[in-house]
């Protein structure tokens, strides 16, 4: 169970960093990532407003460096990075074409094969000092 939970996570970010168009093979309709800003939709069309709208319009070149997982029962735990470009404006913090490297841990839960819910916390004050530096 461990290995399939792991793998999930995975392809996750594999759907996310990509075209998005297998996210409900991973992600179930009543999906809620409590990170995510407020007023998006559940399941599989708030992620890709998410990944497209919010996250899409900020930064360009976007890839997520997965340093480890580790699962237990039905929760996973993503240790991974957020690699990319700053192109449009965030927080009042107008582009620089700055690199970025984010570093964040993700929790995900699972039901039925599927992920049902998450929790995240970034670095927000890195984050903040690569934008602006």
């Amino acid at each position: 169970m461990s290995a399939a939970n792991k793998a999930l996570v995975q392809r996750y970010y594999t759907e996310a960093m990509g075209d998005l168009a297998g996210l409900e093979q991973v992600v179930g309709p009543t999906f809620v990532d409590h990170h995510f800003p407020p007023g998006l939709p559940v399941g599989p069309a708030g992620v890709r407003q998410f990944f497209t709208a919010i996250l899409g319009s900020v930064f360009s070149e976007m890839q997520i460096e997965v340093d480890f997982l580790l699962a237990e029962g039905n929760k996973v735990d993503c240790h991974f990075a957020l690699l990319a470009k700053h192109t449009g404006e965030f927080a009042g913090i107008l582009p620089k074409g700055n690199a970025i490297r984010c570093p964040a841990i993700s929790t995900f839960r699972i039901e039925g094969g599927k992920l049902v819910e998450a929790w995240e916390i970034f670095d927000s004050g890195s984050l903040f000092q690569q934008m602006r530096a």
